[in-house]
């Protein structure tokens, strides 16, 4: 399912075997069984992910009152809905994006629900690292470093590090070029009562609209918006 879920395109039965590291006819017998549950879409190419899945997505989106709060927030703030908008959670080394809003200004890239991006390029994913104690934070990053999106994502953890000061100085992320070149994103950490961080909000720009000045008032104004979100409990697991 992580697979599937994590490929662009259809996979063949053959590269699922391959990748999975099963036998053909087993892969083709777990594959079919999922496809009976609604879990996996038989297609013409290979596999999918089917419509059963939404459920559980749903069934995670309805316990966690924040997402309804970020879509409160939007609704009530006429200049955050007419920007890019996301809220995502850290799991493992990546973010997954929990609520998207996508602004009809071009970026070049579009957010989706249920998108997963390594954490380390993204600005909420730094902004929630960032958060996180030195030791936690090195346990999440150690192993083999993320391939790159652009050449400006943040090369290996030692690099990473140094942005994490700055981060935590700043009290917001920011997202370079990391994921999309000419695109801009600042993030910062939703914390719980104990102040960790539950997930991450960030809004994305052109390099152009977050130039010079304007690049600091924006991160201040995200920082503004993910402590009115911070709560004053935990999210639910």
């Amino acid at each position: 399912m992580d697979l599937l879920a994590g490929s662009p395109r259809p996979l063949g039965l053959s590269e699922i075997a391959r990748a999975a590291g099963l036998a053909k006819s087993s892969a083709h017998g777990i594959c079919e069984t999922l496809s009976a549950l609604g879990l996996l879409r038989s297609e013409a190419t290979g596999y999918a992910i089917g419509p059963h899945a939404l459920r559980w997505s749903a069934a995670y989106l309805g316990r966690t009152s924040l997402v309804s709060e970020f879509e409160a927030l939007l609704a009530s703030d006429d200049a955050l809905r007419s920007a890019t908008t996301t809220l995502s959670v850290l799991s493992g080394r990546d973010v997954v994006y929990l609520a998207c809003h996508n602004s009809d200004r071009p970026l070049g890239f579009t957010f989706r629900a249920g998108e997963r991006l390594p954490a380390p390029f993204t600005a909420t994913g730094k902004a929630m690292l960032s958060a996180l104690s030195e030791t936690e934070r090195q346990a999440l990053l150690a192993g083999d470093w993320p391939a790159p999106l652009t050449p400006a994502s943040v090369p290996d953890a030692a690099r990473f590090e140094t942005q994490a000061a700055r981060w935590q100085t700043l009290g917001y992320a920011i997202d370079d070029g990391e994921v999309r070149e000419g695109m801009v994103c600042l993030g910062a950490a939703v914390r719980d009562t104990q102040g960790r961080p539950v997930a991450g909000l960030a809004t994305s720009f052109t390099s152009a609209e977050a130039a010079g000045d304007k690049r600091a008032a924006l991160g201040r104004a995200v920082a503004a918006l993910a402590h009115r979100l911070s709560a004053h409990r935990p999210l639910p697991d």
